[in-house]
């Protein structure tokens, strides 16, 4: 190799090196300057992961808490302690378990007692019309509240207490009510042919 080659080699290797030392002086400087920054966003990270995990951790351990009680209820249903653990890890478990528990009862007053006690507006309405469905009065009523889930099954159980008692035109006008859309709509119709006899 000749001594130009040489050379310009050597001037290739140093401006090689020199970028190197160049890209290293500029990121200590970069490092210097956002230093606080970037540890500060690496901590909020690794705190926000530990976080999440920690706390998937613990919402796990309590299902599994009050799956535990649930089962225990299921097999005694009158284990107070699992009841109290049960409320304090799931309340809404809870109130399903309570309603399980009352809507075999045919007893409105103790109904109307826990009714009190639900917060879940599903299982208040489903109690509400178990409740009206008792009581037989109250079905018109529950019919006409806002939201009722149930509401064509109480048109219909009306209907057919009226036509019980023989009063067949109220009866088809309760019966009229029933939307189209019900499952109940082809045995409201069938019920509304009949006449009473």
């Amino acid at each position: 190799m000749s001594l130009k080659e040489n050379m310009q080699v050597l001037k290739e290797e140093l401006s090689a090196e020199e970028q190197i030392l160049e890209s290293v002086i500029k990121a200590e400087g970069f490092w210097k300057k956002y230093k606080k920054i970037i540890l500060t966003l690496l901590a909020v990270i690794f705190l926000g992961i530990a976080w999440k995990l920690i706390s998937e951790y613990l919402h796990q351990q309590s299902l599994e808490k009050a799956n535990l009680a649930y089962n225990q209820l299921m097999t005694n249903p009158n284990d107070a302690d699992a009841k109290a653990r049960l409320k304090s890890e799931n309340p809404k478990l809870y109130e399903l378990f309570t309603y399980q528990q009352v809507a075999q009862m045919s007893e409105p007053a103790k109904l109307e007692a826990t009714l009190k006690e639900m917060s879940d507006p599903n299982l208040r309405d489903l109690l509400s019309y178990q409740i009206a469905s008792l009581k037989k009065k109250g079905l018109d009523a529950y019919a006409m509240k806002e939201g009722a889930i149930l509401r064509d099954l109480a048109r219909y159980q009306s209907a057919y207490l009226l036509l019980k008692e023989g009063k067949v035109k109220e009866a088809q006008t309760k019966l009229a009510e029933i939307s189209q859309q019900s499952a109940l709509y082809p045995l409201a119709q069938n019920l509304k042919n009949y006449q009473g006899k």
